[in-house]
């Protein structure tokens, strides 16, 4: 989408990345070529084969963007490979006096790959990223913000461009079923423990919700998940476990089931695309104002806030004070909230604003 975006405004883009899925995702536009690199195997195969898939398609991007040197000014990293082959390409495109934009979705990793020395190494590799970088792109101010404290940077190294809508159509209003969707990455700064625990907590004072947790589980908190499992399986009719990839296709039918998200977030500083997702798509979004979602409330997205801290008691409050307001209530405030959201985070504004960067460099 960015991609598409940026050569919209006029610019002319090389996309390397593997091929969209599904495939009407896939940018075309007359000033974007487009560079298939290998996708990596995702369903059950054996290791060894995962390993060599996404080795091969590491190298395939790398040497196809060092093909791209001659003829470009600017290379944009918006998903990078692992930082032991970003920071040599990196440093080989500095060398040259290219342009690097690096988009940063947060200022640290959800989750940390290593621990003890090999910590601090990563940490490392990360600042690096950061300083190789000669502009850095940030969705919110909250992570310019926490960049700014990690890094020593010039003022105007790190620039805030938000990430554009992803609309999904064909969404009838909510059901008022009492339904409620935690949707993503299942991990921990976004408290799918405390939300369990809340919705347990609600259900025993009387209220009948029900949370859908559709997403995968962060394979980096190995046992995090089986902390939320416990929780959930001391009252299962609660909750509708879908802990598996959801794709496009399947996302009307899932949002056509819930009358709200639950959101809340912890310690997280970037805009939230789920958040994003749920106010275009009419639904409301019970959440933390952490990180980028203050802003989203702000813009005007609909919903109930969770008041910090977060824990269990203050997410049954939350959704109490949601189902205390009728649900044909929470439909216009949902309809005028997505007219705002939209209004606000504009593709061709977006795109217009990598342009404008590029040509100031």
């Amino acid at each position: 989408m960015i991609a598409g975006a940026i050569a919209r405004a006029g610019a002319r883009v090389v996309f390397i990345a593997p091929k969209a899925e599904p495939e009407a995702r896939e940018p075309r536009d007359e000033n974007l070529q487009r560079i298939l690199v290998p996708r990596e195997i995702t369903e059950d195969a054996p290791r060894w084969r995962r390993a060599i898939a996404s080795l091969r398609r590491i190298m395939s991007s790398s040497f196809a963007a060092l093909r791209q040197q001659k003829a470009t000014n600017a290379f944009l990293f918006m998903i990078p490979e692992p930082l032991l082959f970003t920071l040599p390409l990196l440093v080989l495109l500095r060398l040259t006096r290219r342009q690097i934009l690096f988009l940063v979705h947060d200022a640290e990793p959800h989750a940390w790959k290593f621990s003890g020395a090999l910590r601090a190494l990563e940490r490392s590799a990360h600042l690096w990223s950061y300083r190789l970088a000669t502009k850095i792109i940030v969705l919110t101010p909250t992570v310019r913000d926490a960049l700014t404290r990690m890094i020593d940077a010039a003022p105007d190294k790190i620039v805030v461009i938000p990430h554009g809508p992803f609309v999904v159509d064909s969404v009838p209003p909510a059901p008022g079923l009492r339904h409620l969707l935690m949707f993503g990455s299942l991990r921990r700064n976004k408290s799918v423990l405390e939300v369990a625990q809340g919705i347990v907590m609600a259900r025993r004072k009387g209220m009948d919700v029900k949370l859908i947790l559709a997403g995968e589980p962060l394979r980096e908190e190995p046992g995090y998940w089986d902390e939320c499992l416990k929780v959930i399986s001391e009252d299962p009719s609660g909750f509708d476990v879908r802990a598996s990839f959801i794709s496009d296709d399947d996302l009307p039918s899932l949002l056509a089931e819930v009358d709200a998200f639950v959101l809340a977030y912890d310690n997280f500083h970037s805009q939230s695309g789920v958040a994003v997702l749920a106010a275009l798509a009419g639904r409301p979004v019970i959440g933390t104002r952490s990180g980028g979602l203050s802003e989203l409330f702000e813009i005007g997205m609909s919903g109930q806030v969770i008041e910090h801290p977060v824990t269990a008691e203050s997410i049954a409050s939350g959704i109490e004070a949601f189902y205390s307001i009728p649900i044909d209530e929470w439909h216009r405030r949902a309809a005028l909230g997505a007219e705002r959201v939209a209004e606000t985070l504009s593709w061709d504004d977006i795109g217009s604003a990598y342009v404008k960067l590029i040509k100031q460099e």
